[in-house]
């Protein structure tokens, strides 16, 4: 039988949620949050992110959940979380509610989130609630054409995507290519897509926004650099201005004019989080390219889709992404096996039931979506390379599976972030012979449940002649 408590100001027998034991929430504290926000919640530390995946604290936090769901059942747990109590969701029905669930109650501006974009971008999206919300949702929609499988500008930015992958695959490809160096040209394609082309070289733009994002790991605890993070960001927000008055019609910047508008909105404000999210498509770009370089099935399959759309369409056009739906399912499904957001957050403005409990507005709420993804009790393909799930509607079906979210918090640019990894897996597949060192994937054995991206190194050698031709 677990501990128990009675939801406060709601009456003794009205509603009654499970609560951790301490035990529990100690072990939460140092296998799950702690290990996330020691790497880095905004920006990765690489080298804390790569001790801390020695530890491999994601099938830690997984066996620990598996066991209080046995203890405590199928609804939520009431947790110690890093803000205060919060309502630990195991069961994937509930993770549904959450996310199919009003962002007016279940609300995405909590506490880890405003006061870590206090030093980054205080008026962006995700740490906005109410009017404000609506006004910062309805430009980000149009902007980043939200639910449009194919953004209006993607014959161009998948032929900038295009053109920065292929700057890596020259000889030093054959060795192998390491991450950082990935990361720079993905951020090179940002500035020209994002800002345009004038941006392309604007690496200053990129570090102040990286000292940026790195002081947001601290969440407003270090307040004696609040002067100088001001500072950076003024820097920033300076070197932004310029590509925003003078906007490349073929960039993100170009369709402000267009996007609707109001006091409220801060356009300007916006721009920061779609460079961050740019970090999530280089991860799952890497993910992807790895997961292909060790499962040769899945390799030929994509490899073949490849070739046939350019052989219909061309490369690096809108086109040729429509025709490349498997290649787009392996970007999705290496965000699957390690989500770039791997908790949810959410805090309640209001009653929220649970079965026959009540919890009261005013708690948190954690959707572990990682946890969720690899459940190996509820899906049959928790620790394997399963794309095909994903063209068969399985995963997508699967509310709990949620690498960017779900419902009305979902990322708006989450077409336009997948196109852009597609492409670049795409020019990847175009080069030669994928070949990974460093993780150890294979399709033989259960994928880890943590990437290890700090030995990560992605080769691209040319292709063997076939024998007789």
């Amino acid at each position: 039988m677990s501990d128990t408590i009675d939801a406060p100001g709601l009456g003794e027998r009205r509603a009654v949620l499970p609560t951790a034991s301490r035990s529990e929430n100690l072990r939460l504290t140092f296998v799950y949050f702690l290990p996330h926000y020691v790497k880095g919640v905004f920006r990765s530390r690489p080298r804390v992110a790569a001790f801390v995946a020695r530890t491999d604290p994601a099938r830690r936090g997984l066996e620990l959940m598996r066991r209080m769901r046995r203890r405590h059942g199928r609804g939520p747990v009431l947790v110690r979380g890093t803000s205060g109590p919060t309502l630990l969701v195991l069961d994937a029905e509930d993770a549904k509610q959450v996310l199919a669930g009003p962002v007016e109650v279940y609300a995405v501006d909590t506490w880890e989130k405003v006061s870590g974009f206090a030093a980054v971008q205080p008026e962006a999206l995700v740490a906005s609630h109410g009017g404000q919300r609506v006004a910062r949702r309805a430009f980000n929609d149009a902007v980043l054409d939200a639910g449009c499988p194919v953004h209006r500008l993607a014959d161009h930015f998948l032929r900038v995507v295009g053109e920065e992958a292929a700057a890596l695959l020259g000889p030093r490809a054959v060795e192998g290519l390491r991450p950082d160096e990935i990361r720079e040209r993905f951020e090179r394609a940002g500035r020209r897509c994002f800002l345009g082309e004038a941006a392309a070289d604007d690496v200053e733009y990129s570090r102040l926004l990286d000292l940026l994002l790195s002081e947001a790991n601290w969440m407003g605890a270090r307040r004696w650099r609040t002067g100088r993070t001001r500072r950076i960001r003024r820097r920033m927000m300076q070197r932004q201005a310029r590509y925003l008055s003078d906007a490349d019609p073929r960039s993100l910047a170009g369709l402000f004019g267009s996007a609707p508008r109001g006091p409220e909105t801060a356009p300007e404000g916006q721009v920061a989080h779609w460079f961050m999210a740019l970090a999530v498509v280089h991860a799952a770009a890497l993910q992807a390219l790895s997961l292909l370089a060790s499962h040769p099935v899945q390799y030929e399959r994509a490899l073949a889709e490849t070739e046939s759309a350019d052989r219909a369409h061309g490369p690096r056009t809108a086109a040729g992404f429509e025709a490349m739906p498997y290649v787009r399912a392996c970007v999705q499904e290496a965000a699957r096996l390690w989500p770039p957001v791997p908790s949810l957050m959410r805090r309640t403005t209001a009653e929220t039931r649970w079965r026959d409990a009540v919890a009261p507005g005013g708690v948190n709420v954690l959707v572990p979506a990682g946890f969720h993804a690899r459940d190996g009790e509820r899906i049959d393909y928790a620790h394997r390379f399963a794309p095909e799930k994903w063209l068969d509607g399985t995963a997508e079906r699967d509310w709990a599976v949620s690498p960017f979210s779900r419902g009305e918090a979902q990322c708006s640019g989450m077409e336009l972030g997948l196109q852009l990894a597609t492409g670049f897996v795409a020019e990847f597949l175009r080069a030669g012979e994928l070949a990974v060192a460093g993780p150890r994937l294979s399709p033989d054995r259960p994928l880890p449940h943590t990437f290890d991206a700090a030995r990560l190194r992605i080769g691209v050698r040319s292709r063997r002649p076939v024998e007789g031709v």
